[in-house]
């Protein structure tokens, strides 16, 4: 086996990265043969984030399993045909199924692979910094957007593979790969606290980075990394550590110091092609960084479709659950222009020959859909997006119990652009216990489908709901996920552990029965 020093690395071509994608799981600590190349210019490095660090708008693997675990979808309860193989891989998902990796004919196994691909990229980029051309305010750039990525990369790591921090930061998380370089030992797992340290680490060193430039580098672009999305991970890490005065923090660096606005639901019009709200796009108000493949967030058991009786008509097998469903007061626009309604037809409809399917709603929202609201399949747009109202919401929960009255100008302030005659909206009023509660409430209806709720789910101590199956328009029975479940916790698939005997597996879930 190849055994590699940085300096070793600084032959090492750039575009290794790519193939190493390719392969499975722990493939990045154990390349083939590395071809020769130098970088020259940070110009280079730069490019090079944005093809092999930057989860763009073509990335797949990356958020393929955020919206499929969680209480907001569930079985639609009619009467579809499907092709065997493609419900049960919903089956295996649906169910927390502990050999969701090994069973499923599609290839959510690369998950974890994939994460470690683009941590690679980011620390290629760090490893070569000192040794390219360019200005200290050009590698400071590269320096901040590498930093950002590799803590948001393992914030979702740590989140699908390791135990909430709130529950346990001395169990297992997730390996740190922290340089570039190869090398014949393998990497055990650091403890949830240890990773969730690093994320600080990396959040401080982007920041420090991006306080080096001027305030239009600071906000430069939607789809590269700022200073503003930078802030609001560290919000949004510090909420899951339970440090609510960092997270008050930095929401309040959000919201006051770079001109962000709520985007106001009231002034939103449909038209033949745009008949929702897409928060993924740059000339969104609130909008502050666009990542993401939208068929990654939504295609891996969340798009299956099959035939009602008839045989000609489409129709999803999960929709948005009942529960979320009812979040939806009346008034709240929300209901109507986030929850997007299932149209159906015969096969090739025309746009005028889809109608709506009373009280069915698709499993995703916010994002670029198509004429029939699925989800677009065009490879140039954004899928999911850093925005604004997730720091009023974290604000909120932040000093709920410290500052009240700041709490619910907070929520109020981001309900009164969400309901109906915003002039005149009434207010909420609530306190302690109660105040929580809706604020977490609040964070269900504003970012469902966002990727959230499963890990909010976490944090909140991991409580018991069911996922319903549904077999010839007949509930069958229940997937039930208990309060506090190993399912909570993803399983290290097995190939990840074939190739790196360093790791240890999960504390797996008993498999779910009807």
């Amino acid at each position: 086996m190849l055994v590699f020093k940085l300096d070793d690395m600084k032959k090492i071509l750039l575009t290794i990265l790519i193939g190493w994608g390719a392969c499975s799981c722990s493939d990045f600590l154990e390349p083939d043969s590395p071809s020769e190349y130098m970088p020259k210019t940070v110009d280079a490095l730069n490019e090079m984030l944005l093809g092999e660090a930057y989860p763009t708008a073509t990335s797949v693997y990356l958020f393929c399993l955020h919206n499929a675990l969680n209480d907001d979808i569930e079985m639609s309860e009619e009467n579809i045909l499907y092709r065997t193989t493609t419900i049960e891989n919903t089956r295996l998902i649906y169910s927390w199924n502990p050999e969701m990796f090994e069973l499923a004919s599609i290839s959510i196994s690369q998950l974890w692979a994939t994460y470690y691909r683009y941590i690679l990229g980011t620390n290629a980029a760090l490893d070569y910094l000192n040794d390219v051309s360019g200005t200290e305010n050009e590698k400071a750039y590269v320096r901040a957007q590498a930093y950002a990525l590799r803590a948001f990369y393992y914030f979702n790591l740590v989140n699908l593979f390791g135990e909430p921090y709130n529950h346990d930061k001395n169990a297992d998380g997730v390996s740190l790969k922290l340089t570039s370089s190869l090398s014949s030992n393998y990497e055990a797992r650091e403890s949830v606290g240890e990773v969730y340290e690093q994320i600080i680490k990396d959040l401080d060193e982007a920041e420090k980075s991006f306080l080096t430039l001027s305030e239009e580098q600071q906000k430069k672009g939607t789809y590269r990394m700022t200073l503003p999305a930078v802030q609001l991970l560290r919000a949004r890490v510090c909420l899951h550590m339970d440090d609510m005065e960092g997270a008050a923090k930095y929401a309040k660096k959000v919201i006051d110091e770079w001109g962000y606005e709520l985007y106001d639901l009231n002034s939103f019009s449909a038209t033949n092609d745009v008949v929702y709200p897409n928060y993924a796009v740059a000339d969104n108000s609130e909008t502050i960084w666009t990542y993401g493949n939208v068929s990654d967030a939504f295609n891996s058991a969340l798009t299956v479709t099959g035939y009602l009786q008839d045989g000609t008509t489409a129709a999803n097998s999960l929709n948005a659950s009942a529960d979320l469903i009812a979040c939806f007061k009346e008034g709240d626009l929300r209901k109507d222009l986030y929850l997007v309604k299932e149209l159906r037809g015969p096969a090739n409809a025309t746009k005028d020959q889809l109608k709506p399917a009373e009280g069915h709603y698709l499993p995703w929202s916010k994002c670029p859909l198509a004429y029939n609201n699925a989800i677009s399949s065009s490879k140039d747009v954004f899928g999911m997006s850093l925005r604004l109202s997730e720091a009023y919401l974290i604000l909120a929960e932040a000093v709920y119990d410290t500052d009240r009255g700041l709490a619910l100008q907070m929520i109020n302030d981001l309900r009164r652009k969400r309901y109906t005659d915003a002039q005149e909206y009434t207010e909420v009023n609530y306190s302690g216990e109660d105040l929580l509660n809706f604020i977490r409430e609040e964070r269900r209806r504003e970012l469902c489908f966002e990727g959230q709720r499963w890990f909010d789910l976490r944090r909140y101590g991991m409580p018991s709901f069911k996922h319903r199956w549904v077999e010839n328009g007949t509930i069958v029975g229940n997937y039930v996920l208990e309060e506090g479940d190993a399912a909570y916790t993803l399983p290290i698939p097995a190939s990840v552990l074939e190739r790196n005997p360093a790791l240890k597996q999960n504390e797996l879930t008993t498999p779910k029965t009807l």
